[in-house]
């Protein structure tokens, strides 16, 4: 069979089935990353995949632009299909198109000598024309909160915040309908790490299905629609933040950190019962939490 491009009407941005991840197969080497994994990504959420290091997170989500492809396991990226039984992905470049992924370090991979010339070079090379290619820098770099000045100047002459900024709107003018941050706050510094976030939001607003690799877990209970878990080559549990965070036999299965807010919770409740109502409020970041606390004091008082 042949990788297919088809018009598929599903509420789903990608499906996975059955998905096996294998290196060295058959060898004294061999190492299986993942086993067995299959999931329904919705269109137009955010999700988060979580788990210990070297749970085959990256891996995972490689498989899902091409970047690596299995022999086992079959995948449905937008309208793109890819059978474990193909050789080879034969519609690449619809692929990228459909599914962007910013790396660790996006700015590390900048390398023309103007940002407009970095900003258009995957558009046009996946066939776009270059003045509307220009166009979509501009648009999208405006987006993330440069001005037009910016086109001409040289991205190795841009502070380190910058530079990410003009790394994302090279994916973002490819116009993929899904996007993939691996690690999107590494090595920022908390102002970096805000203004991120924001831009992560911006983009979900604009109607794209994001999924994100983070070990910062206040970032996943403060954006996440849902968590995906993965543990010893295993989806193990898939779930919004809260049902994540407050399994105790999920966390005691895995080396998870609990997000702030939820341990702050925690501490409230084992000094007072009545802070147990947070976990219905479900506060999401710190501001939201001393608003529920606000609440939970004033009804109880009342």
């Amino acid at each position: 069979m042949k990788t297919q491009i088809v018009n598929i009407d599903s509420p789903y941005a990608i499906t996975v089935k059955n998905l096996k991840i294998v290196f060295d197969e058959k060898t004294s080497n061999e190492l299986v990353l993942l086993d067995n994994f299959s999931y329904n990504f919705q269109k137009g959420k955010i999700y988060f995949i979580i788990g210990n290091s070297g749970s085959g997170k990256t891996t995972l989500v490689s498989h899902l632009n091409g970047l690596l492809k299995s022999k086992y396991g079959d995948l449905t990226v937008g309208n793109n299909q890819i059978n474990g039984s193909d050789r080879r992905i034969r519609h690449f470049k619809y692929l990228r198109k459909t599914c962007g992924m910013i790396f660790q370090f996006p700015e590390y991979q900048l390398f023309k000598d103007t940002v407009e010339k970095d900003i258009i070079f995957g558009p046009v090379n996946l066939g776009e024309k270059k003045p509307i290619a220009k166009l979509k820098a501009k648009k999208y770099l405006n987006m993330l909160g440069l001005d037009d000045s910016f086109l001409q100047r040289s991205p190795f002459d841009l502070s380190g915040g910058q530079k990410r900024r003009v790394a994302i709107a090279g994916i973002l003018a490819i116009e993929p309908e899904i996007l993939i941050f691996d690690e999107p706050t590494a090595g920022l510094d908390p102002a970096g790490e805000k203004e991120m976030i924001e831009i992560i939001k911006q983009i979900n607003v604009a109607g794209k299905t994001t999924i994100i690799i983070t070990h910062v877990m206040d970032q996943v209970l403060a954006l996440a629609d849902e968590v995906l878990v993965l543990n010893d080559k295993k989806l193990l549990f898939a779930n919004t933040p809260y049902e994540v965070f407050t399994n105790k036999a999920l966390l005691d299965s895995t080396t998870l950190d609990l997000p702030k807010v939820i341990s702050v919770i925690q501490k409230l409740c084992e000094k007072d019962h009545r802070f147990e109502k947070l976990y219905e409020i479900k506060p999401r970041n710190v501001d939201e939490l001393a608003l529920a606390i606000e609440k939970v004091l004033k009804e109880t008082h009342e």
